[in-house]
């Protein structure tokens, strides 16, 4: 089967440049990821994209924020506990980061979070604060096809929840209603050439997850 696809080619960047990446470029990206599929066609989604001094306050922010302790709170939290298949994957995930990176490495690794990547453009999504899981599922849709078109441009990009773990230093840069809640942000740019943006996770394998019958 082959895997030469842009679903396969894509991955996450986790340390950019500091090469601006055009509107234009984002705005086509957007444009692109609306065609997204969303149950009834109801669209939930909102998106609030940062750029130049706007992103650069954010890391500012975000560099003072993380670099004196305070508490994270997101606008839609993840689960405490998660299910044990979920919570299996992500403990083989860091495993396999630790054994990537070396000792040295690893440090940088939890700091370029810290500092959004480095990230030039960060796009928010937000959904309505009273939306269903179809919701959420649609949004999800979006965010993908963010990624899926940015690789199409030519640029990189990681969902995470880093972006979104302070909101209050979001929502001071944009009008954003109060019956939106500020699900996930992606980081846009181009990556840096180096082994931040080498490492790739694995996905488990295809008959672990499919049952077919015929």
């Amino acid at each position: 089967m082959s895997d030469q696809s842009i679903l396969t080619n894509r991955h996450s960047a986790r340390d950019f440049s500091d090469r601006p990446v055009d509107l234009e470029t984002l705005k086509a990206i957007l444009y692109t990821a609306q065609n997204a599929p969303s149950w009834e066609n109801t669209q939930p989604w909102k998106a609030y994209l940062a750029l130049g001094d706007t992103v650069d306050r954010i890391h500012r922010s975000h560099r003072e924020l993380t670099g004196n302790g305070t508490k994270g709170w997101t606008e839609v939290m993840p689960p405490k506990v998660w299910a044990s298949m979920p919570q299996a994957n992500m403990d083989a995930w860091r495993q396999n980061m630790l054994a990537f990176f070396t000792d040295d490495e690893k440090p940088r690794f939890a700091q370029v979070q810290q500092m959004l990547f480095n990230a030039p453009a960060i796009v928010y999504l937000t959904m309505p604060k009273d939306a269903s899981a179809y919701s959420a599922y649609d949004l999800g849709a979006f965010g993908y096809g963010i990624l899926l078109a940015a690789e199409e441009h030519g640029v990189s990009g990681v969902p995470a929840y880093e972006l979104v773990r302070y909101p209050a230093e979001i929502r001071q840069e944009f009008d954003i209603p109060a019956d939106e809640a500020i699900f996930m942000g992606i980081a846009l740019g181009y990556p840096k050439d180096n082994r931040l943006n080498q490492l790739r996770t694995k996905r488990t394998p295809l008959d672990d997850i499919l049952q077919v019958r015929q």
